[in-house]
This record gives structure tokens, sequence and C-alpha cells, in this order.
């Protein structure tokens, strides 16, 4: 069952996955738009299924805190509801651009350039949440930071 979401506070803590990088997932928590909490990184896995990554999250130091997810899945390879599921976390699926496999997706705020939503929050409340956590970019932040972090190229570390 999902933790009930009745306010939103300014500085909601929410986790950023981005999975733009096909060899690294990273997840960045965010304290609304304002502060970077913290970072949490899933080894190159090519079995990393959601359920792992849930999993990973749920035994985080951060998990207690966390009130929402926010997933950034440009291929739609991952399985948010299993996310979900899991954590017991709603979780909001975006793309900035029209997703190949998003059945489900819905542009926000009725700009067809604007950000693609798919989630099972109420719209007054996913509102509130992407106002809070929303700096400017195309993405809310914690979504924007995981994407650079997810973006940087690190040296291999010798085994």
């Amino acid at each position: 069952m999902i933790r009930p979401m009745h306010a939103v506070k300014e500085e909601i803590r929410i986790l950023g996955l981005d999975t733009c990088n096909p060899g690294l997932t990273v997840g960045v928590v965010a304290r609304g738009g304002l502060y970077l909490d913290g970072v949490i990184s899933f080894p190159p896995n090519p079995k990393n299924t959601m359920r792992e990554c849930a999993r990973r999250i749920v035994d985080s130091a951060y998990f207690p805190e966390l009130r929402a997810i926010m997933l950034h899945d440009p291929d739609v390879e991952r399985d948010s509801r299993s996310l979900e599921r899991i954590t017991s976390l709603p979780t909001i699926a975006i793309s900035k651009d029209e997703p190949g496999h998003g059945r489900g997706y819905k542009v926000f705020n009725g700009n067809p350039d604007g950000l693609r939503v798919k989630t099972r929050l109420e719209l007054t409340i996913l509102k509130k949440i992407l106002t809070a956590s929303w700096t400017f970019g195309r993405l809310p932040e914690p979504l924007r930071l995981a994407h650079l972090v997810a973006s940087l190229d690190f040296p291999e570390v010798p085994g």
C-alpha cells in the first residue's frame, strides 16, 4: 500500500532516479528544489532490476524521510509500479520527450512541449510536488541533479 500524502511541504524529500546512463542508475535525494541531501548509486549490473533498486532504496539511510520517487527513464525500460509497490512511496515517472513505449504518460499543464508525467497521484498533489521541487530547467531538481551525476564520466576503479 502506498503511503498516503495529504500535505506537501516546501522541503519535501524526493528521490530522483535517472537511468539515462546504460551502465549506471543514479539516485539523488533532494529537499524540494533547495538542498541536495545525498546520492545513491546502483552498481552497473545487467540484472539491476527495479526490484533490486527498490530494495536498496528501502535499505538506505534516506528512506524514512522520503515522501516520493521521481523516475527519469527515457527508454521506459523500468517498471515504476514495482518500485512503488516495494517502497510504498508514490512514484512519478517523468519524460522530457514523448516516450517511445510510454503508455499512460500525459502532458503536464497542457503544454505540448512540456513535461510528460505518469503517476497514480492526484493532480493537486502532483502539482504541489512539482512546484516544490522545480527550480529551473526542463526537469524537477531531484531528476536534474540525478541526470547531471549520471552523465559524469567516472574513471574505472581497479578491482
